[in-house]
């Protein structure tokens, strides 16, 4: 038996109408399929072309999202990975560069988390929240 949200997937990328693929798509990113909804979300810019800037939105959208709900269940390798998507397609986003750096924290991996930091401060420098991560992280690196 195929599962209903397959029969969805399948019916929604042999649909020819592009609000409908995207209607799909933000549908698969509510319930945490985040591999669905691009994929449906790549069919609809695959059919229309001019959707490119439409389709990086939502693949930013996913990525942020996937990350911040692999930090709630505490897998911040996954986390790492979904800010580091962000970070090379938006290089001037600081909640990334933050959630970038505090998923390498909790990876003990403090030379990536201070880098990831640093950078977030470059880009908002009187952002005390951060800079107070970074002394955190530039300690532990220090009591090495």
């Amino acid at each position: 038996m195929i599962s209903p949200l397959i029969s969805v997937q399948k019916k929604a990328e042999m649909t020819a109408s592009g609000d409908d693929l995207w209607q799909t798509a933000k549908l698969f990113i509510q319930l945490g399929k985040f591999n669905q909804s691009l994929t449906i979300a790549y069919t609809a810019t695959q059919n229309d072309p001019t959707q490119k800037k439409l389709y990086r939105q939502h693949y930013l959208e996913t990525m942020r999202l996937g990350a911040e709900f692999a930090e709630e269940i505490s897998d911040y390798q996954r986390a790492a990975y979904y800010w580091e998507q962000v970070t090379q397609q938006s290089s001037q986003d600081v909640t990334a560069w933050h959630g970038l750096g505090i998923a390498k924290a909790n990876l003990q991996d403090y030379c990536g988390a201070e880098m990831a930091l640093h950078r977030a401060l470059q880009i908002t420098p009187g952002n005390q929240k951060i800079k107070q991560h970074l002394i955190e992280i530039q300690q532990l690196l220090a009591a090495r």
